[in-house]
């Protein structure tokens, strides 16, 4: 009845009720649909509706209304060029006074009157078209919604059921509550943004753990895969030469002591490139033939010719294996002088790799003490006297020193 629909109404009472349910309510779709019920419930209007922006397809929508003269939310469909949508969108500095609400009422006072004839040709024309869209909606009040500028939605509110004005406390009544709709709406939004965020990101973590994993595995892989590869080529020198097969074992385990005493990183794959390049610097001696090789004594000018191609055989042999181009340089390398007088390059100081600076002198020393078919080794001091005086020349000092500490750092044997 209407009588029932023109009660008396506390307005602050009833924004502060709205206030704690728009704080409590999460969800956009929630919030508005509280409030078409609560005008149609409580105000005694014809209907209320609510214009609704989605993003996603440029365009305002019905999103709920309410009322004995209630819109069917499927016919309104509206782009930013409707009359409605366009004044409230509007930047015009002439009109900006008229954008808080609009109502028919005001705008055939507006038209009727000396006001009128203030306002440009085109406002007029644009008020009568918004005049018309009111009518078309069975408006007779419409109230924008902002955040930050952006128009987010319109409140649109048919007649009163008595046929009364709205009075101007009515009108701030709505005005607050499309303004506390929209923060809230907004901000609703951005919760739910956040969470979809919080899931995408949750996914993208687990997948990065799964390739962190399979990386690992691949890397794991990969470490035996070098090292089956190091073990064969191993053999292969083995089969030529049964010394040199227990001395890169030697040589490996005091090449790394050294770098560690240098305090290198040996993090990630430098390690793997430092073992490798100590185990395989001497390679390429599977293509010395043996009587060069193995030739007790002295080489003579051109044996030594044929052994010293041992470094280009050994950069060939591991060519072919894309993950050994660092190994491969240190082999390179290993027989260049800190000073430029070795091969087969001749480079000179910090120009030869650090690891094989390491791999000459380690090389060198253990040469010294083992003992072979043609000499016996020598005392480990004599190693270290000899390393020493070739410093600067042969060696590098920094790598000498370096060595000779960690040889004594080492627990001695019974």
């Amino acid at each position: 009845m209407p009588s029932q629909k023109t009660r008396s109404v506390d307005y602050h009472e009833a924004l502060r009720d709205i206030a704690k349910s728009l704080v409590r309510l999460k969800r956009p779709e929630r919030l508005l649909k509280m409030i078409t019920r609560y005008i149609d419930r409580e105000l005694g209007l014809t209907h209320a509706a609510i214009l609704v922006y989605e993003p996603e397809r440029s365009r305002y929508t019905i999103f709920d209304s309410k009322g004995i003269r209630k819109i069917p939310r499927s016919l309104i469909k509206f782009d930013q060029d409707y009359p409605l949508i366009r004044w409230f969108s509007s930047k015009d500095k002439e009109t900006e006074s008229l954008r808080q609400y609009l109502s028919k009422q005001k705008i055939r006072e507006i038209l009727s009157n000396g006001v009128a004839a203030k306002l440009k040709p085109e406002t007029k024309a644009e008020l009568s078209r918004v005049q018309r869209s009111l009518n078309d909606l069975r408006a007779d009040i419409a109230i924008p919604g902002f955040f930050k500028d952006s128009l987010i939605g319109i409140l649109l509110l048919g007649e009163k059921l008595s046929r009364r004005l709205f009075t101007r406390t009515e009108i701030h009544f709505f005005e607050t509550l499309v303004h506390d709709a929209a923060i809230a709406v907004k901000t609703s939004e951005y919760h739910q943004h956040l969470i979809e965020r919080n899931l995408e990101l949750e996914v993208r973590k687990k997948q990065l753990e799964e390739r962190l994993h399979e990386i690992e595995r691949l890397r794991k892989k990969e470490q035996s895969t070098y090292y089956e590869i190091m073990k064969s080529l191993a053999q292969e020198v083995h089969a030529k030469d049964p010394y040199t097969f227990g001395h890169i074992h030697q040589v490996e385990r005091l090449g790394v002591m050294t770098a560690e005493e240098l305090g290198l990183d040996l993090s990630g794959k430098r390690k793997d490139v430092l073992s490798a390049g100590l185990l395989l610097h001497d390679v390429g001696k599977v293509g010395i033939p043996d009587n060069v090789l193995k030739k007790p004594g002295g080489l003579d000018r051109e044996e030594w010719k044929i052994m010293r191609q041992h470094v280009e055989k050994g950069v060939k042999i591991l060519e072919p294996l894309s993950d050994f181009k660092e190994v491969a340089e240190i082999v390179w390398c290993h027989h260049e002088n800190y000073d430029g007088s070795g091969y087969p390059r001749g480079l000179k100081g910090e120009a030869i790799p650090i690891e094989a600076r390491i791999v000459s002198v380690v090389d060198a020393f253990h040469a010294i003490v083992s003992t072979r078919c043609y000499r016996e080794g020598r005392p480990v001091e004599v190693a270290f006297q000899e390393l020493r005086r070739c410093a600067g020349t042969q060696f590098d000092p920094k790598v000498v020193e370096a060595f000779i500490r960690a040889m004594k750092k080492r627990p001695k044997r019974g």
